[in-house]
């Protein structure tokens, strides 16, 4: 009869840290099925879903190799993640033939033209963005935290564009956003958002006699510095403090972006056309607010990305806030990051088939 190997403090330890890492892996999956507004903890889990999956891959390795008695744990945890890894990462993409007609769309958040801190002058990042968007040569441009002295400027802001729609709003700049298109806008609406500054700009285009409704967002971002709650850590008695205005600030952007993705959606609703939804949604592919906006749409990384699908660039590559949304029956190909240094954000690509 077989001699029963005794648990170590080493294995009951390892195995109390993979329950613990599994649970967060799993917490992190339920923020795309959980209103953030009434079940806030999830939501906190699916902002880390990276690092939480890198640990759990981890965990995996060690129980490989040393203690496999606890193997069942990371992989019961790391099963979801085979259906949700392509939101996130992709490789070996193969570019196709699609039939339709052809339309280039690229997103893209400005910040402003600060460049996400870097050691780029407003000027510099203006003359890039420019340049940028001049040799992409998409045929709709989405903007967001687009920003002018002088609106009566617009006019010369990429010629090359003979139809154009925005919503500023006023303050030591005007700022919002603006989409451009080389194909006929026929109709311009603003779903603006109570207390907030986001909106969402839409435009119905007509693209060679095909209209299609261009819903060009931006969401309620967090508004978290982590570079001062980190700061704060080497000051007593203000931590504490910290911790409380982020978590205040957490939830009252959970619940105006909460808002503003039902106005969004009673929009697509009503609309005639199909929709095309892109633009900067302030959230993760696990999150509540992408599994709500992506029920009846493709997602053109998942579709047709290759890499990393990150856009956002000062936690490169843990989040992507930043999509393009399209129709059921359209096609994508070619989706693309572009690493430019002159916003926060990376600008995206994607070549779109319409449907005829």
């Amino acid at each position: 009869m077989g001699v029963k190997r005794k648990r170590t403090f080493g294995s009951t330890l390892f195995s109390l840290l993979a329950l613990v890492t599994a649970a967060a892996l799993l917490l992190s999956y339920l923020a795309l099925f959980f209103n953030p507004t009434e079940y806030p903890v999830p939501m906190f889990f699916g902002l880390y879903f990276i690092p939480i999956l890198l640990l759990n891959m981890l965990m995996l390795l060690i129980a490989l190799l040393k203690f496999r008695r606890t193997l069942l744990i990371p992989i019961v945890a790391l099963i979801p993640t085979l259906f949700l890894a392509d939101r996130f990462v992709k490789f070996g993409r193969e570019d196709q033939e699609h039939p339709g007609k052809p339309v280039k769309v690229l997103t893209y958040n400005l910040g402003r033209y600060a460049a996400g801190g870097r050691r780029v002058t407003a000027n510099e990042a203006v003359s890039g963005i420019r340049h940028l968007l001049a040799e992409q040569d998409a045929d709709i441009v989405c903007l967001q935290e687009f920003a002018v002295s002088d609106t009566t400027a617009l006019s010369t802001y990429l010629p090359d564009y003979p139809y154009r729609a925005k919503h500023l709003f006023k303050g030591n700049r005007y700022f919002g956003n603006l989409t451009l298109s080389r194909y006929p806008i026929r109709h311009v609406e603003s779903l603006t958002f109570p207390d907030s500054r986001n909106l969402s700009l839409v435009t119905d285009i007509d693209v060679a006699g095909q209209p299609v409704r261009v819903y060009n967002c931006h969401l309620e971002s967090y508004s978290i510095s982590f570079t001062a709650l980190i700061k704060r850590l080497f000051h007593k008695n203000s931590f504490t403090d910290e911790v409380v205005q982020v978590h205040g600030k957490v939830q009252e952007a959970t619940r105006r972006r909460s808002a503003q993705v039902d106005a969004v959606l009673r929009s697509e609703a009503a609309s005639p056309y199909p929709n095309l939804v892109c633009g900067d949604f302030n959230d993760t592919p696990i999150s509540y607010t992408y599994h709500r906006l992506i029920q009846t749409k493709k997602d053109s990384f998942a579709e047709a990305g290759t890499g990393f699908g990150a856009t956002y660039s000062v936690l490169w590559p843990m989040l992507r806030v930043d999509y393009i949304l399209l129709p059921q029956e359209y096609a994508a190909d070619r989706h693309e990051t572009l690493r430019v240094p002159w916003s926060d954000h990376y600008p995206i690509t994607t070549m779109i088939y319409l449907d005829k």
